[in-house]
C-alpha cells in the first residue's frame, strides 16, 4: 500500500516524514516524503544496481550543446555487467541516444566511486510526486548494495542529481559500452520464438513463432481459459511484422535479460520467452526483470504478436 493512502500518520512506516499530501478528490498537487533514516554516506563496496534517470534544465547561452536527460542502468548479470545508457542533448531534444552491452567487465567499481565524489546519497530518502506532470520531467535514483544500503529519491518535476553528475554519469556509461563485450548468438541465425504463459486457474497460453528462410513466420498458439476446452490456431505472419519482432529483441536487448535481477514487482502469471538458434541454442528470459523503463515493454511486444495478433 502506498503511504499516502494510510489513513493515519501513526501508520506510517518508522522514519517517514510526510511532508505534503494531497486532499481526497483534490486534482493535481504534490505527495513527498523523507525517510528520516535514509543513510547519506553507503559504506558497502559491493553494488548490486546503479538505475539513476534524471531531466536537466539547462540553457546553452553560448551556443554549445548541453546534457537535457541521462537514463543509466547497470546490473550484474552472466559474471559481467549488463549496462543501458540513454542520453539526449539539448540541440537533439527529439532523438535520444540509446545503447545497451553485455559487458565481460565489472562497471561498478568505477561507479561505487562516482556515487562518492558526486555524492548521489545526500538527497537519499526523498521523494516527491506531483500530479499530471508528464513523463521524463524529473527522475529517479534507485543504486542497491549487498550489504542492504540503498539510495532512493524520486521527483517528477525537478532534476534528481546534480548536472555535473549526469554528465559524470553519461561519461562513465559511454567508456564502459566501449569495452570488452561478451558473446550473445546472433539475431539473423534466429529460428524460432516460444511463449508460455501458465495462469494460476490451470489455464494457459503456449505459441510457437516459426521463422522462415524468406523473412515470413508462421504462429501456432494453444490456449486454456476457465473451461478444459484447449483452443488451437495456426496462422501465417507476414515479414513486415517479423522484422519489426526481430528490432524489438535488438533495440531492448532481449538475449541478455536472462540473467537479470527480478522486479520487485510481480505482475500477473508466469511467463517466459524461450529464442531458439539454428545451432539448436536456446535462450529463455522469464518476464518481470528489472529493466531501465525505456525497454522494459520490450517483452510485452513479443507477446502482444505471438499471443493476441496472431
Amino acid at each position: 500500500m502506498s503511504i499516502f493512502k494510510k489513513k493515519n500518520r501513526d501508520d506510517m512506516p518508522d522514519g517517514i516524514v510526510i511532508t505534503s499530501r494531497t486532499q481526497p478528490l483534490t486534482c493535481g498537487g504534490t505527495d513527498a516524503y523523507i525517510d528520516t533514516k535514509a543513510p547519506k554516506v553507503i559504506t558497502s563496496e559491493e553494488m548490486t544496481l546503479f538505475d539513476v534517470t534524471s531531466a536537466f534544465r539547462t540553457l546553452a547561452i553560448d551556443g554549445s550543446d548541453r546534457l537535457d536527460y541521462v537514463s543509466a542502468f547497470a546490473a550484474p548479470c552472466a559474471g559481467g555487467s549488463f549496462v543501458f545508457l540513454e542520453t539526449r542533448m539539448l540541440s537533439n531534444y527529439d532523438e535520444p541516444r540509446r545503447e545497451w552491452a553485455l559487458l565481460k567487465g565489472d562497471i561498478f567499481p568505477k561507479l561505487v566511486a562516482l556515487v562518492r565524489e558526486y555524492e548521489l546519497a545526500k538527497d537519499n530518502g526523498r521523494h516527491s510526486q506531483t500530479h499530471g506532470l508528464p513523463e521524463n520531467f524529473g527522475g529517479s535514483v534507485d543504486i542497491r548494495y549487498a550489504s542492504g544500503e540503498m539510495i532512493s529519491v524520486s521527483d517528477n518535476q525537478s532534476p534528481v542529481i546534480a548536472y555535473d553528475a549526469g554528465v559524470a554519469i553519461a561519461q562513465a556509461f559511454a567508456e564502459a559500452l566501449a569495452g570488452e563485450r561478451a558473446a550473445l548468438p546472433e539475431l539473423s541465425e534466429l529460428t524460432a520464438i516460444r511463449f508460455a504463459e501458465e495462469r494460476e486457474n490451470g489455464g494457459f497460453t503456449r505459441a510457437t513463432l516459426t521463422l522462415n528462410a524468406d523473412g515470413t513466420g508462421t504462429n501456432a498458439n494453444s490456449s486454456r481459459y476457465d473451461d478444459p476446452t484447449v483452443y488451437e490456431s495456426e496462422k501465417p505472419v507476414d515479414a513486415e511484422t517479423v522484422a519489426a519482432v526481430r528490432d524489438n529483441i535488438a533495440r531492448c536487448g532481449m538475449l541478455a535479460w536472462g540473467g537479470l535481477p527480478d522486479s520487485d514487482y510481480k505482475r500477473g502469471p508466469e511467463k517466459s520467452l524461450t529464442f531458439v538458434f539454428a545451432d539448436g541454442a536456446e535462450i529463455t528470459v522469464p518476464d518481470g526483470k528489472r529493466l531501465p523503463w525505456s525497454i522494459q515493454g520490450g517483452f510485452f511486444n513479443v507477446e502482444l504478436e505471438m499471443k493476441t495478433k496472431h
